[in-house]
């Protein structure tokens, strides 16, 4: 053999090699690809159901928060009435110790 013979056949070679390279590159990148591919829609599926659940959530804590409302105003409205009841109460109360104190002058008891 000579050597102009083995230049070709490293011509060759290296060609072939290339092409393998070449041919692998593209069976490589077309799998990444896919699984890239299939990695985002699973992503945006994940996405879709906590968008979902978060919808859910809200839905949840308005129901909440109007419940809260409902409770604060019946709370004032309670309170209002104890109110208005203890002052009833004072008022009366302070009624019956004047006419107790009348009573006992009058009927000249001792007073305490």
């Amino acid at each position: 053999m000579q050597k102009s013979d083995l230049d070709q056949i490293g011509k060759l070679v290296r060609k072939i090699v290339r092409e393998e390279v070449k041919t692998e590159v593209k069976d490589s990148t077309r799998t990444v690809e896919n699984q890239i591919r299939l990695s985002r829609m699973q992503v945006q599926s994940e996405i879709n159901e906590l968008d979902d659940r978060m919808k859910n959530v809200e839905i949840r804590v308005d129901g909440v928060a109007e419940d809260v409302k409902d409770v604060k105003k019946r709370v004032k409205k309670i309170e209002k009435t104890a109110e208005t009841m203890l002052d009833l109460l004072d008022r009366e109360q302070m009624e019956q110790r004047k006419k107790i104190r009348r009573i006992e002058e009058h009927l000249s008891l001792p007073q305490i």
